[in-house]
């Protein structure tokens, strides 16, 4: 009587399926009776346990569109939930006599049917995520009992999982789940395994991650790297520098409560790995491994196969050139740049040399003015950057390019970090005041930071050579004159005192150059006229008017090249001559 039945509900099945537009009968069911839905999973049970074998293609393909409707319906019923995760637990148990090489048909087809569902399911809300990760996790258990066979569609479901991992982190704040299958197979999947693509989307995850989430990441990306076939994967290897630095140079790593378990921390997973792209080997690059192309489950792919595809040009000059420019002229319309964008900017900075890196730095710089999202991310690349050899030249301009990100506040902190560190060194105190100077021009909330390093350049030490204390005096100057040139009203006359320090101790002939560079910042109070000129002459007359130093002299000249335009109705201009007086002493100078 069973197997009556079983037969009459295949002929119902068939008869349906051939009419045109006819919707398959077990839909019509589902949509006017939710509440059958135990029945129909008894009816489908029976319907597969006593398919024949020489019919169990054309079974699958019977309720091949019941089951497209049931998981990738785009308006799916919330009731039908309970009925889709039963059915997955039946349909991909293991079917038929182990076999080592290649499942059951039955198994095989509906496998395969599932695989290609993939791509179409539902992941619009919390419960459609939370269901598709329970999928996928199914799905590739089920894969992973026969490995070999089922190599290209476990390679891609891979992939479909790190762009759902994204997803997933959006929603629900976690995704490890998906990554430790990854990392506890990936061994097995080695063989013919995009690693470029894998690594590139482990990147972008570690910048989106919460810490709680980035261990098993760091984990997967390690194993990853250290696999034996993985040659084709060293040109890629550097995308994974920022993220391990943003991981080392978090504030929140000491403090995650995550790291109290037992094992490995993240920080020094993160430093595994960074030792691990800067094995020797990794300086023969291979070319990148051609991926084939499928439909991803969310948008993420996109920008992962176009970092994969830049990667794969990167070599050329030109093409480096050519997408700096695209991304500069992308910036006046966008204020959100994409994460990717920023990942190929920090591998560039690891990877660039000579004029190329230059471009990669003006481009940075750009890039942090219309988004300073990731620029915290990017200060610890540039200091990496700093710790590899580099011309003189170019060391200096990544130097720069540290204040130069301070475009935003929440940069500030970042960069006076870095500063103090570069500060602690006494040989590069002096570049150091400079830059901090450089980073006040454009926050004006350093200044006190700022105001703290010029007080510390005035200390003598006994660990420095004369030329770094030179040097020193020197930036400190320099610092000066920026900082009455650049906000006369506000700092100006806290300056005062270190201009008349500085005119004191340098008289010698040899120490002419921070004695102009600070004239030239009274030059610039003077013309704010935050000081007046003859009062603060008579007050350096006594000192300066005997000098012969050029360097002075023509200094000196530029300040009283002021006088015609500072000239006011007043009885000390008129009646004692102030004018006059300075141009006898402007002629003066020359004639000496």
């Amino acid at each position: 009587m069973r197997h009556l039945q079983l037969h009459l509900f295949v002929i119902y099945l068939y008869v349906h399926i051939l009419e045109i537009n006819s919707p398959q009968p077990l839909i019509t069911v589902l949509e006017n009776r939710p509440d059958c839905w135990p029945v129909l999973l008894q009816q489908i049970t029976a319907f597969f346990q006593q398919c024949p074998e020489s019919l169990e293609s054309s079974y699958v393909s019977i309720m091949r569109p019941f089951l497209r409707y049931l998981y990738c319906e785009p308006c799916q019923v919330r009731e039908h939930a309970e009925l889709r995760m039963s059915l997955l637990r039946v349909l991909l148990q293991p079917r038929g006599p182990w076999n080592k090489e290649e499942p059951p048909v039955l198994e095989c087809e509906l496998l395969q049917l599932f695989c290609d569902l993939v791509p179409y399911c539902q992941i619009q809300d919390l419960p459609q995520v939370t269901e598709m990760l329970l999928f996928l996790e199914a799905l590739f258990q089920s894969l992973l009992r026969y490995p070999v066979f089922w190599k290209a569609q476990l390679h891609q479901l891979c992939l479909q999982c790190l762009c759902f991992c994204e997803v997933c982190l959006q929603s629900t704040g976690e995704c490890s789940t998906l990554i430790c299958i990854m990392e506890e197979n990936v061994e097995l999947l080695k063989e013919g395994f995009p690693f470029e693509m894998a690594l590139i989307g482990l990147g972008l995850l570690l910048l989106q991650a919460p810490a709680s989430q980035q261990k098993p990441m760091l984990m997967l990306a390690i194993k990853l790297l250290s696999c034996s076939e993985t040659g084709t994967t060293l040109a890629a290897a550097p995308v994974l520098v920022m993220p391990a630095l943003q991981i080392l140079s978090s504030t929140a790593v000491q403090n995650c409560l995550a790291e109290e378990d037992s094992g490995t921390t993240r920080q020094q997973l993160a430093i595994n790995l960074l030792e691990t792209v800067q094995q020797e080997e990794w300086k023969e690059q291979k070319q990148l491994a051609s991926g084939s192309c499928f439909f991803p489950i969310t948008s993420t792919y996109g920008p992962l196969h176009a970092t994969w595809r830049f990667l794969a040009l990167v070599r050329d000059q030109s093409s480096t050139s050519d997408w700096l420019s695209s991304v500069k002229s992308m910036l006046p319309i966008t204020t959100q740049v994409p994460v990717h964008v920023f990942l190929l900017l920090a591998y560039l900075l690891v990877r660039e040399n000579g004029d190329s890196l230059r471009g990669v730095l003006a481009a940075t710089t750009e890039v942090a003015k219309a988004d300073s999202s990731q620029v915290p991310n990017l200060i610890p690349v540039l200091m990496f950057r700093l710790g590899k050899p580099l011309e003189p030249t170019l060391c200096r301009d990544v130097l720069y390019a540290l204040p130069a990100l301070g475009v935003h506040k929440v940069c500030v902190a970042q960069i006076l970090r870095a500063l103090q560190v570069l500060g602690s060194t006494p040989k590069l105190q002096a570049v150091t005041l400079r830059l901090m100077t450089s980073l006040w021009e454009k926050q004006d909330r350093v200044y006190p930071e700022l105001q703290r390093f010029m007080t510390m350049s005035d200390l003598a030490s006994f660990s420095v050579s004369k030329d770094t204390q030179w040097e020193k005096v020197i930036a400190k100057a320099a610092s000066i004159r920026d900082i009455c040139k650049q906000r006369p009203y506000q700092h100006g006359a806290d300056m005062l005192v270190a201009i008349s320090q500085v005119l004191n101790e340098c008289t010698k002939p040899d120490q002419a150059t921070p004695a102009a560079l600070v004239l030239q910042g009274l030059h610039a109070l003077c013309q704010a006229e935050v000081v007046c000129i003859r009062s603060t002459w008579n007050a350096l007359s006594p000192k300066l008017s005997c000098d012969t130093r050029p360097l002075i002299l023509k200094t000196l000249s530029e300040l009283f090249s002021l006088v015609p335009s500072l000239t006011v109705n007043s009885n000390e201009y008129e009646v004692c001559g102030f004018a006059g007086g300075c141009l006898r002493i402007h002629f003066g100078l020359y004639f000496k």
